[in-house]
């Protein structure tokens, strides 16, 4: 089985449409809850620093769950750092989850979904 990592973008904690995401309490919540190999937060994986921080960090023998902005616009901003670690963003290997408009809980309960629909068991 892959590595399951999670790999939060936090959009520098300014976005309005996540300004009901407590993150530090998501990120100890899935810590506790959720069996996950590695979490990772960054305040925008779009920006440079971002995609070196992807290059250095993403392996294809892992999936990435990717809580940030909507599917649509991670497709267009996260493809170069995908693409710069050499992993494609795939259903193998990429999975994404908005934030956007949803609270602490209800992203909470978007990744458990995810990673119970990988391991194939409930967290």
């Amino acid at each position: 089985m892959k590595k399951v990592v999670i790999m939060i973008c936090t959009c520098s904690g300014v976005c309005p449409s996540m300004d009901k995401i407590d993150f530090w309490e998501l990120a100890e919540r899935i810590r506790l809850e959720i069996p996950h190999d590695y979490l990772v937060m960054h305040p925008r994986l779009c920006e440079e620093n971002g995609e070196a921080l992807m290059e250095d960090l993403l392996k294809p023998d892992a999936v990435y769950i990717v809580p940030a902005c909507g599917e649509k616009k991670q497709q267009k901003l996260l493809a170069n750092g995908f693409a710069r670690a050499g992993v494609p963003m795939d259903e193998e290997h990429w999975i994404p989850i908005m934030m956007g408009m949803k609270n602490t809980d209800e992203v909470f309960e978007e990744i458990k979904t995810a990673v119970e629909r990988l391991r194939g068991t409930t967290a």
